[in-house]
């Protein structure tokens, strides 16, 4: 099952300890009852073994209210560094937050008074002095029907001489180039990326889009993802594990996306009805592909395509506004982000203009270039961070933090333009900014007030991180958004998600959840996780991850050479008499075409849950020969050297002792 494996909790499957971050959890004595109302919230927990991260009173057995008889909400109390992410950036240093059912009713140092609730019943979770409560991360940017694929290296035979293109040694100049089926599309980008996602997803092929939303959305939530784009509507994934911001929360569905380009034919078809919409407070935001190419000034002799005049075809239409979010940006100038900063109100609007959604790895993967955030910033721009998609992006927000941090430091990408933004230029804040980027930046950008922020009112989508025991790296000085930067899943302690507890440690979701858990065991990085995607009343909600995982193993793994296993699950199975060559020359070639004789269609792995089991991905970040199934285009390395090289990437924050 590639480089991790799964077991379950539920029906007393062993789990597995981590080698390397031993969790306890602590069975203590109840404390004597407090009379209703005490501001008692001193949890009875004791440290049995030196060194652990935290430890955990379990909660009492649940009561039910004396006046309707309903089961009164769960509550956890969380203690450690509160990092609030409000407006004045608060950190409360031995802080408490306490959730009751879905919503964070209290936030309080240890110093100060404690508010006047009765936690004689909750769960305490002590962090310890380096756990780290943040709001959830939040996706702003991705495209979850494609994160069961492992990354996409460009083709280097991918020669476009009349675009500027020669030598298919270019990096490409815009999204255009490589990803407009049958004009341009490299028949590696069909085989590797478009054909097996639609092998997988279609409903009239292997109908595994559920199986393919699961698996994205449990690896965003081991990484602390609370919050996904781009994931639409699905009821047998919708509430699961993270949010899908293109559905209803908190009430509302105000977030419209648009992929395909607004100079296109179809969006005359439907810009009246969203202008209308915008200018009449209907949508609160509008995520829309554009300027996903380099700047004119870097364009090639023949390259006749404008990615900039994008965002002015917008403005034209009557479509740029303080609900417009542009995703990718790259081919922006400061002008142009000036204007995003000044686009007028739609409807009630929020003062703030125009926002940006920034994917570096992905950007500099196809293009060498990435958007110019010091000019967004400069600007004024409110900025966010998405990981775009797992064949040429991150393989979650805490991926990408890296990359960004490296973009935003490093002068072969984007270091020297740091001085634009005297404020930035203390690293502290820096690390801060970055951190705003998936935190209360997307919560801001999608008009959610409910999250991004940790305050009494406030839903409790949070992370508990604990402190990376090397952190800080690479010389930086030592903050709580540093620790964020430099953490991995194996520092993700808890993720709630409304209160829920969706992911973790192995020990903490136990004391949560009881044994409604499976267990994720990183075989690189020698620790484990657990996690439920099981949930009673929607279609599909018995599904384990491991039964999850099976079917995609297996799919990937067939879809070359003998095709048994196609017929038989193709279309419900409707080609399982068929002979494999019949099946072949009448069904695949047809619908995914040929390439020396071969249907373009090739096995491959599933793509790891956790990111440090994903050699495939680091070796190529890392500029390793011979790793690709073809010769490839290395366009992040620079004239200068790898930015990424594995000293700097994989083993500044993934190589294990």
């Amino acid at each position: 099952m590639g480089a991790h494996s799964t077991q379950m909790g539920r029906r007393g499957g062993r789990v597995a300890a981590a080698a390397a971050c031993l969790l306890v959890l602590a069975a203590v004595p109840a404390k004597a009852a407090a009379p209703t109302g005490s501001q008692d919230v001193t949890p009875l927990v004791h440290t049995l073994l030196e060194g652990a991260p935290y430890v955990v009173q379990p909660q009492l057995a649940p009561v039910r209210d004396a006046l309707t008889g309903l089961r009164k909400p769960r509550q956890i109390v969380i203690r450690g560094t509160v990092v609030t992410m409000d407006d004045a950036h608060h950190v409360i240093p031995d802080g408490n937050v306490l959730v009751t059912g879905d919503k964070v009713s209290a936030v309080w140092a240890d110093s100060s008074p404690a508010p006047t609730y009765d936690t004689r019943r909750a769960t305490v979770v002590n962090a310890g002095p380096d756990g780290l409560i943040f709001p959830g991360l939040i996706n702003l940017h991705d495209h979850p029907t494609y994160d069961a694929l492992p990354l996409w290296p460009p083709p280097s035979s991918h020669k476009q001489a009349a675009i500027g293109r020669p030598l298919g040694t270019e990096p490409y100049a815009n999204r255009y180039q490589w990803n407009r089926a049958g004009v341009s599309s490299p028949p590696e980008l069909a085989r590797l990326v478009q054909n097996a996602q639609d092998v997988l997803v279609s409903s009239d092929a292997l109908g595994l889009y559920v199986e393919v939303l699961k698996h994205a959305e449990a690896r965003a939530v081991l990484g602390g993802t609370t919050a996904i784009q781009g994931e639409g509507t699905e009821p047998a994934v919708d509430g699961l594990l993270a949010r899908s911001t293109d559905g209803n929360n908190f009430g509302r569905d105000r977030v419209d996306t648009r992929v395909p380009s607004v100079e296109d034919a179809s969006f005359n078809a439907i810009v009246d009805d969203l202008r209308g919409r915008m200018l009449t407070d209907q949508v609160d935001a509008w995520l829309v592909h554009l300027g996903e190419g380099v700047r004119d000034g870097d364009r090639r002799v023949g390259d006749a395509f404008s990615s900039r005049h994008e965002l002015d075809r917008i403005a034209e239409l009557g479509v740029l506004n303080d609900a417009t979010v542009v995703v990718h940006g790259v081919g922006l100038e400061a002008a142009d982000f000036a204007a995003m900063r000044a686009a007028p109100a739609a409807g009630a609007g929020d003062g703030l203009g125009a926002k940006l959604v920034w994917s570096p790895l992905s950007n500099l993967l196809l293009y060498g270039r990435t958007a110019h955030v010091y000019d967004a910033i400069a600007a004024g721009v409110t900025v966010s961070l998405g990981t775009d998609w797992t064949p040429s992006g991150s393989n979650t927000l805490l991926g990408e933090l890296k990359v960004a941090d490296i973009a935003l430091r490093d002068d072969r990408v984007l270091g020297t333009e740091r001085v634009t933004v005297p404020a930035l230029s203390d690293d502290v804040a820096l690390d801060r900014a970055l951190v705003d980027m998936v935190t209360r930046n997307p919560a801001r950008t999608l008009h959610w007030s409910e999250v991004g922020t940790i305050a009494p009112g406030k839903t409790a989508d949070l992370i508990v991180v604990h402190k990376p025991a090397a952190s800080p790296t690479g010389g930086m000085p030592a903050s709580p958004y540093r620790s964020l930067i430099d953490a991995t899943e194996r520092n993700v302690n808890l993720v709630l998600v409304g209160g829920e507890p969706v992911a973790g440690d192995v020990p903490l979701i136990k004391a949560l959840r009881g044994r409604d858990y499976e267990v994720v065991i990183s075989t690189a990085g020698g620790y484990t996780k657990a996690i439920d995607i099981t949930r009673r009343g929607v279609p599909h909600g018995h599904q384990r991850l491991a039964h999850v995982e099976k079917r995609l193993v297996d799919a990937l793994h067939w879809l070359g050479g003998e095709y048994s296993y196609l017929r038989k699950h193709f279309d419900g199975g409707r080609y399982l008499l068929v002979s494999n060559a019949a099946f072949r020359d009448q069904v695949l070639a047809p619908r995914y075409g040929t390439v020396g004789g071969q249907v373009n269609l090739a096995p491959m792995a599933l793509h790891p849950l956790l990111a440090g089991d994903d050699h495939f991905f680091f070796a190529v970040i890392g500029g390793q020969p011979g790793v690709t199934p073809y010769p490839a285009n290395l366009n992040l390395v620079t004239p200068g050297g790898n930015p990424f090289a594995p000293a700097t990437f994989f083993g500044r924050w993934y190589a294990t002792a």
